[in-house]
């Protein structure tokens, strides 16, 4: 697990930024490679946060969540330009940055401008994004870090092993398999992995919320300790 988190003063308020919804990687001017995070997790969170006083601010890709009034929201809509945006609002400020959107993987080599005209088979060449979480922590290596790991499938050990290994850059890791219905849905089934192993039965996003910060207020009073 990361150890250059820095506790601030514990009598004043956490600053948090939080990531929602997906990103969206233009082929053309009209046709996009994404996926169907909601953001209701990341929705879920700010409303929590915002019920410990701390002050919330959302960086959100395309989606139709609601997030809470108290909220400062910026929206983006491709991995990258999330992850400049996270890079520059975090220069302003925070304590924890909880990157709980669902950013592409992949984006097209080069983007081509209009409409793409049907026709035969086409190959799309795609190239890995930038990872934000490793960014952030290069950039801000005293901020807490918690990370969203989607898997789908596979065995728990794996999946485990997965989300071990981004403890090299976050404090926390939140492990969820999107194969069990869990996009748009109002309801979580995850592990909140760092130095221990914690389960969590599937429950409403807003009760998983609350267990992320409680967690991440642990982590906050252990290294203030």
């Amino acid at each position: 697990m990361s150890t250059s988190y820095t506790a601030p003063d514990i009598n004043t308020s956490v600053r948090i930024l939080i990531t929602a919804g997906p990103t969206r990687e233009q082929i053309d001017d009209i046709r996009y490679i994404s996926n169907p995070s909601s953001g209701k997790m990341g929705a879920a969170i700010a409303g929590a946060a915002l019920a410990r006083g701390w002050q919330a601010t959302v960086i959100a890709g395309p989606c139709q969540t609601a997030f809470p009034e108290s909220t400062e929201t910026i929206d983006v809509t491709s991995s990258g330009e999330m992850t400049d945006t996270v890079l520059s609002e975090l220069s302003t400020g925070y304590d924890l940055l909880i990157s709980a959107a669902a950013l592409a993987d992949f984006t097209p080599a080069r983007r081509v401008d209009g409409k793409i005209r049907s026709g035969p088979c086409m190959t799309l060449e795609l190239v890995p994004t930038r990872k934000l979480i490793d960014e952030a922590r290069k950039a801000f290596p005293g901020i807490m870090i918690i990370a969203f790991k989607a898997e789908h499938g596979g065995s728990e050990d794996e999946m485990l092993a997965s989300a071990r290994r981004l403890l090299a850059t976050a404090d926390l890791v939140v492990l969820n398999d999107v194969s069990k219905g869990v996009f748009s849905s109002d309801e979580n089934e995850v592990w909140l992995v760092s130095k221990d192993i914690r389960k969590l039965p599937r429950m409403a996003k807003d009760e998983i919320a609350k267990a992320i910060l409680d967690a991440a207020e642990a982590i906050r009073v252990s290294a203030s300790a």
